[in-house]
This record gives C-alpha cells, structure tokens and sequence, in this order.
C-alpha cells in the first residue's frame, strides 16, 4: 500500500524516536511524539516543502498512520515550522522590499 497527499496535505515519515539517553532506558510510555520527519508525499498544492526534505512540525499536529511498521504524519503544510538542512534550520528569506509599510 503507498499514500498519496492531496492538496496541501504533506506525509512526513517520522525519525525513529530514541529510548536512550546515554546509558539510561526511557519507556515508551515517556516519549513524546517525535516532531522531525522527512517528507514522503506533498499534494499538488503544496508550495514550500519537497520530497525529500526534512522538516520540523508543530507538536500534535495532523494524523498518525502507521504502515508497514514506520510511522507517518499526514499534515497540512501550515503545520511545517522550518525544513531543517545539514547545516542547521532553514527558513525562508524575508524580503523588506515586499512589505507595505
């Protein structure tokens, strides 16, 4: 089974979600819902985020899926806060020149 995002929605494949810190175990019952995923499907509308990219999404947002035992959120595009790039976060240029004020 493969999903599709349609109109603005975006499906992110979320990171793995670590049990460990250092040398201590966390139960899962102490994890909160990971928020940093990878972007596996935008729908046709989409305007800022690709395939592929890595992003950092608002807490709780969209709908949990699980396939094929990985976990998916499918979200509106609203609900990216930045795409995250090798050298660090990544948000959009601000043009003064644009504004109205």
């Amino acid at each position: 089974m493969r999903l599709q995002a349609l109109g603005t929605r975006v499906l992110v494949k979320m990171d793995q979600r670590e049990q460990q810190a250092g040398s201590i175990f966390i139960p899962e019952a102490y994890l909160k819902r990971e928020v940093i995923g990878t972007v596996e499907s935008i729908g046709v509308l989409t305007e800022f985020v690709n395939t592929g990219d890595k992003v950092l999404l608002r807490q709780n947002a969209g709908v949990e899926v699980i396939l094929n035992g990985d976990e998916y959120t499918l979200i509106d595009e609203d609900d990216i806060l930045c795409r995250i790039n090798e050298s660090g976060v990544e948000f959009d240029e601000f043009d003064e020149s644009e504004t109205d004020f």
